[in-house]
């Protein structure tokens, strides 16, 4: 008559065994990992100073003596200032 159940109207209702077995689980911190979160934290920090930088700079207009269609042009055709050994 000592038992009851979780479903009954008696009684307060139980935590899962799972939860009743486990210990708490410490975690240490140490010297050297904190000096690897500062690392991370930094290296964060320049990334984003550095896109922030970019942003404030603006577009960068091209050179006025090449464009962009130019260059690809002359590389696609194969032409180049230089001669080929070849030719010599």
């Amino acid at each position: 008559m000592g038992v009851t159940s979780s479903r009954g109207g008696g009684g307060r209702p139980q935590l899962p065994a799972f939860c009743r077995t486990r210990r708490p689980t410490t975690v240490a911190v140490t010297p050297s990992s904190l000096v690897g979160l500062r690392g991370l934290v930094l290296l964060g920090l320049l990334f984003q100073l550095s896109t922030l930088l970019l942003l404030l700079a603006g577009p960068v207009s091209p050179r006025p003596g090449i464009s962009a269609n130019t260059a690809i042009r002359s590389a696609v055709a194969g032409g180049s200032s230089a001669t080929p050994l070849s030719d010599r």
